[in-house]
């Protein structure tokens, strides 16, 4: 029997169990292309609005000419979830390898839930009228295939894997890079690490893309039509 190409190993025998599954990016390698977004809404069909996905432009601070750096959030998997505990109608649940997921069949659509997650992880798919996340595209991990993020990315910066398994390549790549958490005071518990993480950047990513003074008021024109300001 031939050797199966990587893309042929794809079926429920190829899943690989974990204990603590998890992504590693690494913002070193980041170069804010917006793959892992768009694949991301493609692959889970994320309505006009909703990301689970997100790139945020950051501008780094600095005394001469500023740089910008680039950060891809997603749900942060938390082993403390305050997501799961808010929920009243249970709605927010744990899977066997510790993922944090949303039962769309019990989802009152009460936004407890968004209330509670400090990353702003979770909004409301208007659409289906529930609330979503990232799940690490289980779907995709049941068959033995990478989160579509991961897979999309061209400069490797996100990698998935289990973070109770010493032996997991992308644990020891962790480790030996001193990857942190997301707003780790938060006390979460995050399964989402980072590499390169700067304390600056917690504060900048909570608004957004980052705009010099200068551009503030711009305004957007489209066939002369004005559509928007800053």
């Amino acid at each position: 029997m031939p050797e199966l190409l990587p893309w042929e190993k794809v079926g429920s025998e190829f899943k690989k169990v974990r204990k603590r599954a998890g992504m590693l990016i690494d913002l070193r390698r980041c170069v804010g292309c917006h793959a892992c977004t768009v694949s991301c809404k493609t692959e889970n069909e994320v309505p006009l609005g909703g990301f689970r996905m997100r790139v945020r432009y950051l501008e780094r601070p600095g005394p001469e000419q500023s740089t910008i750096a680039f950060a891809p959030l997603i749900c942060m998997q938390c082993q403390d979830a305050p997501c799961l505990t808010a929920c009243p109608s249970k709605a927010i649940v744990r899977g066997e390898d510790g993922r944090v997921k949303v039962d769309e069949s019990k989802c009152d659509r009460e936004e407890e839930c968004i209330t509670a997650c400090p990353y702003g992880a979770i909004f409301i798919n208007e659409e289906k009228q529930v609330a979503e996340k990232c799940d690490l595209c289980e779907h995709r991990t049941d068959v033995g295939l990478d989160p579509a993020c991961v897979s999309s990315c061209p400069s490797e910066a996100l990698q998935f894997g289990d973070f109770d398994d010493p032996e997991d390549p992308v644990t020891k790549i962790a480790a030996d890079a001193g990857a942190l958490g997301w707003k780790e005071n938060e006390g979460t518990k995050p399964s989402v690490l980072y590499i390169g993480h700067e304390p600056w950047m917690e504060e900048k990513a909570n608004s957004g893309v980052q705009l010099s003074e200068a551009d503030m008021d711009v305004t957007y024109e489209q066939n002369n039509l004005e559509v928007g300001k800053r």
